[in-house]
């Protein structure tokens, strides 16, 4: 299978998941009141950097090992600053959930890209 082809398939299924993931799953975690509550909160986090970094992937194919550790470290900051940011504006909620949602989000998305590199 080529190997762009996989590429997409998987931002495909990101951003699949994502709409589900904010059309529904989110609510029914908040109003089910699941246990731990930080996931619903956190989950946009942990999305977030996988999106990203797949939409950077399928758009600037071949995405070597070297460019996908330069874009997830670059989108992680960016959402972490985002966060402190937060800290200043007027409704929003600093929380160092997001943060480490953040980053463990960053370091699955490396991970899966390496994988499909190294098919």
């Amino acid at each position: 299978m080529n190997k762009r082809l996989l590429f997409i398939i998987a931002f495909i299924a990101i951003a699949v998941f994502t709409i589900y993931e904010e059309l529904f799953l989110r609510s029914y975690l908040f109003k089910h009141h699941i246990k731990p509550a930080f996931i619903a909160g956190s989950l946009p986090n942990f999305i977030a950097p996988l999106i990203f970094s797949f939409g950077i992937a399928v758009i600037k194919f071949p995405f070597t090992n070297k460019e996908a550790a330069r874009s997830v470290i670059g989108i992680v900051t960016g959402l972490i600053l985002y966060e402190f940011v937060q800290l200043f504006m007027a409704n929003q909620v600093f929380d160092l959930l997001d943060i480490a949602a953040s980053i463990l989000g960053g370091l699955l998305a490396f991970v899966l890209i390496w994988l499909l590199n190294k098919l």
